[in-house]
């Protein structure tokens, strides 16, 4: 038999130096890690080794697989070079293509030295497949720079069978390859024709994209073609970016999303789209795709005295055929204002108390207001503010002993702010009232008295309802007599006594010095005022 490598093997040659024992390694020379068939040529031979320097040279010789290792290697490669690096201490060495005269698969021994001389041998390194290898040849995707009115590549190839001996080929119909786009998650099958040709047409949004056939004859899969879509600009034609509302409201932003092709520009129909506060540190996005005509619209309640909004395509799925502009709309709120838990109570003395909360709506903030604490005769005209207090938004505020009217109505008013954008506010009114009282005909006799005579207080307590314009006896009620001595500023309970059923009562006491006295209806009930009758000076002598 004769061996020929094309000026590279020598026929029944041997390995130089080979006085080690079968796969005993020179403990300071290169690791020999493994020996296989190139998936990319079956007939090139890559070596795997590990080293400390240089490597100067690499032998290997082929064997049939199950030959002994006595055998005489069938032919011996020396022209190896350096395929690439793995790290800087291990890389792979690759052979020119091998001829050999037959098919086969054959056990691979390695002879490695380095720059040092150090040599290492290993026997069984490993297998040469020499077969006919499917091969897939003429791959090319088309276009490479796909564009957004363009979005389909169509890849194409031969699937061919080639004799490692001959390096010649023949076609391989009906065979299955597998074109895989958009690095891989898209996989379209394909068949090839009689000729081996195949071809698949794909939507894309980019990445790698490969050819693999993995058949009965074995595994090949092409070198990945990178495709690169081409962003088309594009740009927001807003209705309106500017709005001024009030608190509450809705506000439409509505717009249309177009692209430049050339020198047009055309609506963008079917593109997801979000706006959401600009920069915002918590999202809360709302979403519209684009229609037939790229039309858009989203609804949205601000919130804030003023807000910028952006409009943008949705990251995800992410579009690589248009540049991702954003737009800006600025929506100014008119806060509102809101006055709740308002009440007025209106005591026996007529004194109102007030209490009340003015709400904010729309807006966050700790500013105070002036609350108008507002009186009227009739709840309808002629209201007038009592007194103003400061109140802060949202928080309860009460107004104690304010001075009031026998009757009429009660509201609570805030003015607004223009300066910071504050619509003003006017509560409900409250009409509070009572019944008036009196003690008529108060009297205290005789006048001048002898001491250790008796003084008599009389009077007749009354009552006047509201709306009415008539006094009426007041029965059954209890009147305090008191008295004030001369010279002093106190006022003495005397004695409390009952009205008859005319209003009237009578008591007498003993003259024992000078003073003052008055009766007074001190306790009404909640729907009477308070009451007193003339003050009268008794001279005791």
């Amino acid at each position: 038999m004769r061996h020929i490598a094309r000026g590279l093997v020598t026929a029944g040659a041997v390995l130089v130096g080979t006085v080690a024992l079968p796969g005993t390694a020179y403990a300071a020379g290169p690791n020999v890690e493994d020996a296989y068939s190139d998936s990319a040529d079956w007939s090139v031979l890559d070596v795997r080794l590990n080293y400390s320097g240089d490597i100067s040279k690499v032998t290997a010789t082929l064997r049939p697989v199950g030959a002994s290792e006595s055998d005489a290697p069938v032919a011996t490669i020396t022209d190896f070079t350096q395929k690439y690096y793995v790290s800087s201490w291990e890389g792979i060495w690759a052979s020119q293509p091998i001829h050999l005269d037959a098919l086969g698969d054959y056990t691979v021994d390695v002879e490695a030295t380095d720059s040092t001389g150090e040599t290492t041998v290993q026997q069984n390194a490993g297998t040469l497949h020499y077969q006919k290898q499917p091969v897939i040849t003429g791959y090319a995707v088309t276009p490479t720079e796909p564009d957004i009115e363009h979005r389909t590549v169509t890849a194409s190839g031969d699937l061919v069978v080639r004799d490692p001996s001959t390096r010649e080929t023949v076609p391989l119909p009906g065979a299955t390859v597998d074109a895989a786009f958009d690095n891989g998650n898209k996989d379209t099958p394909t068949v090839t024709d009689d000729a081996g040709h195949f071809s698949a047409t794909r939507e894309t949004t980019g990445g790698w994209a490969r050819a693999t056939y993995n058949g009965d004859l074995g595994f090949f899969t092409t070198d990945v073609v990178q495709v690169w879509p081409q962003a088309a600009p594009t740009r927001y034609v807003l209705d309106k970016s500017d709005f001024h509302v009030t608190a509450g409201d809705k506000v439409d932003v509505t717009g249309t999303l177009q692209y430049q092709y050339g020198d047009e520009w055309k609506p963008l129909a079917g593109v997801p789209l979000e706006m959401d506060y600009k920069d915002c540190s918590t999202c809360s996005p709302v979403d519209a795709t684009t229609d037939a005509n790229g039309r858009f619209s989203f609804q949205r309640y601000p919130y804030g005295a003023k807000s910028v909004y952006e409009i943008a395509v949705q990251v995800s799925p992410y579009n690589p055929y248009i540049v991702h502009n954003t737009a800006d709309v600025t929506v100014a709120v008119t806060a509102t204002t809101k006055f709740t838990g308002f009440t007025a109570s209106l005591d026996k003395y007529a004194e109102v108390t007030v209490n009340g909360t003015l709400g904010l709506i729309g807006r966050d903030t700790s500013d105070q207001a002036a609350v108008d604490i507002q009186y009227s005769a009739d709840g309808k005209t002629g209201w007038s503010t009592e007194k103003t207090v400061k109140a802060s938004f949202g928080s309860q505020f009460t107004v104690e002993k304010l001075p009031g009217y026998t009757d009429g109505y009660w509201r609570l008013h805030y003015g607004g702010s223009s300066t910071k954008d504050i619509k003003g506010t006017v509560s409900s009114s409250l009409r509070r009232n009572r019944a008036l009282t009196r003690i008529k005909d108060a009297n205290a006799s005789p006048e001048p008295v002898t001491k250790g005579r008796t003084i008599t207080v009389k009077g007749v307590l009354q009552d006047r309802k509201v709306g009415s314009t008539t006094w009426k006896a007041y029965g059954g009620k209890k009147v305090q007599i008191l008295f004030r001595p001369k010279g002093k500023t106190t006022w003495y309970l005397m004695a409390t006594v009952t009205t008859g059923t005319s209003g009237s009562f009578s008591k007498g006491f003993k003259a024992t010095q000078d003073g003052t006295w008055v009766p007074v209806f001190l306790y009404p009930d909640s729907k009477h005022f308070v009451g007193d009758g003339r003050e009268d000076y008794v001279d005791v002598r």
